[in-house]
């Protein structure tokens, strides 16, 4: 599918670990696939004064990394034709100036991809506005996380209202544009057993977990000033659990289902000072073994400070004080360097009185519903069975409920979120972005947590690396008499 509109794209940050990880191999597919328009050009900033060839050979080699297949030369030749390269220091304003010859006399919508941290936005507005390249149709697009805290935030969303239209603003969290989690908006609301059964009179807890067995890949510098609660917990843990917990919008479009979750992220149970104990884990990867490889401890890596005490893992029991969810705890668990790589929900289902078989035996173990996130949607159920004598052992059976063929699906090579995202923007439709309600609720509820650990910094344990995390988040839940899902 050619998109017909004509374009332009730059990347603020283009030597970065963003743009080499996911911008660019998402680019290239759409080069693949011929969804680029033919007069598209992708102009590469970095304060780095790179010659082409050396910004080429960047390029390349992160495809090269990245894209888990084989680079075709023919992709990559009218591929490359696009790309632009421009040094721009953003603190010297006059560095913008050097845009100008690009797009003087040519009439397209222009696409500024800030792929860099949210301290220095603002410069970068000024200084788009400073050459009038935030035009009626210049579009922004912003990554997560947006800001530190509430009020940083509030400053980049009043900045940026000042250079650019609210309609050409696009806030993305990557996970609004996996398959999966549209999928499971889909399944949510249009499949008869998750109407019925997602609430408090048949579920006993809830856990989602998005786990990593990889570290900080070089970006220490950035994730140590923003730590595991910002770069999940507060974009995506959220997102999935807003939609996951939602009620049906009236009307299955952006504005209703926004709505609908902001519901959700104003109903979390406020976690401070005085209950974080009783709530929250946080912990930071010690060394340890990976598929057979010695792993470093987190300030053991490349540019660490030894002392730092940023946590690289954070487990949450949250309450969402609707009258669907009152009383039902979500345990949330999202780390780096841990057992294995894994994004699922798992439901556990009240144990139901079972008149037929009542006194022959006593469940222990709660019947549960799994959903896989990742890389395709995978639903399973876990439910305790009998054998066909009925004076037999009760067994405990997975079963299959619904899943994406995934043969199928690396056979179509679905498009990839950053794809999907990409085409999106191109074609001025918002409905698979953020909008600024959702961040300020994200916020408010995060903020306090955040300001309870720099208060109580005893808070942070350390884990082996390859392990489901510290001690701590094992007690958060053993507490319960419940116990994490690590299939």
């Amino acid at each position: 599918m050619l998109l017909k509109k004509n374009y332009d794209l730059i990347i603020f940050g283009a030597t970065g670990d963003l743009a080499q990880r996911k911008l660019f191999p998402a680019l290239y597919q759409l080069e693949k696939k011929k969804y680029l328009v033919s007069s598209i050009r992708i102009v590469g900033v970095s304060r780095t004064d790179y010659t082409i060839k050396e910004y080429l050979d960047i390029i390349y080699n992160s495809l090269k990394k990245f894209l888990n297949e084989n680079i075709q030369s023919s992709v990559w030749k009218s591929f490359k034709k696009r790309l632009i390269f421009i040094t721009i220091d953003i603190n010297q304003i006059q560095d913008f100036a050097k845009l100008i010859p690009y797009f003087k006399k040519k009439n397209s919508t222009i696409i500024n991809y800030l792929a860099v941290s949210s301290d220095i936005f603002e410069k970068i507005f000024e200084g788009l506005s400073s050459v009038k390249l935030n035009t009626l149709n210049s579009k922004i697009v912003v990554e997560k996380p947006i800001g530190k805290s509430l009020s940083t935030f509030s400053i980049i969303e009043k900045s940026i209202k000042k250079y650019f239209f609210k309609k050409n603003i696009f806030r993305i969290d990557h996970y609004l544009g996996k398959k999966t989690i549209l999928n499971l908006i889909r399944l949510k609301f249009f499949n008869p057993i998750f109407n019925k059964y997602l609430n408090k009179r048949y579920i006993d807890h809830v856990q989602i977990t998005l786990s990593e067995s990889i570290g900080i890949e070089n970006r220490w510098n950035y994730f140590n000033n923003t730590g595991q609660i910002i770069d999940m917990v507060q974009n995506h843990m959220l997102q999935i659990i807003s939609i996951f917990a939602m009620k049906k919008p009236k009307l299955f479009n952006r504005k209703n289902i926004c709505n609908e979750k902001i519901k959700i992220l104003k109903s979390l149970r406020i976690i401070n000072q005085k209950n974080i104990h009783d709530y929250v884990s946080l912990g930071q990867y010690s060394s340890g073994n990976i598929n057979n490889h010695i792993v470093k401890a987190y300030i053991n890596e490349k540019t660490a400070q030894k002392n730092s005490s940023t946590e690289t893992f954070v487990a949450i029991k949250l309450y969402i004080d609707t009258k669907k969810w009152k009383n039902i705890p979500f345990y949330i668990r999202t780390g780096k360097r841990l057992f294995k790589k894994s994004s699922k929900i798992v439901i556990f289902f009240k144990n139901q009185q079972n008149i037929l078989f009542k006194n022959k035996y006593i469940h222990t173990t709660l019947n549960r519903m799994k959903i896989d996130l990742q890389p395709i949607l995978d639903i399973f159920s876990k439910n305790k069975t009998k054998e066909l004598q009925l004076n037999s052992n009760t067994t405990y059976k997975k079963n299959k409920l619904f899943g994406e063929d995934k043969q199928l699906f690396l056979k179509n090579h679905s498009l990839e979120e950053y794809e999907r995202l990409f085409i999106e923007i191109m074609q001025d439709r918002q409905f698979l972005f953020v909008q600024q309600k959702e961040v300020i609720y994200a916020w408010k509820w995060i903020d306090p947590i955040i300001q309870a650990y720099k208060n109580c910094p005893t808070l942070l344990q350390y884990y082996n690396s390859g392990t489901w995390g510290p001690q701590s988040a094992f007690n958060l839940i053993k507490k319960d008499k419940k116990k994490w899902d690590n299939t």
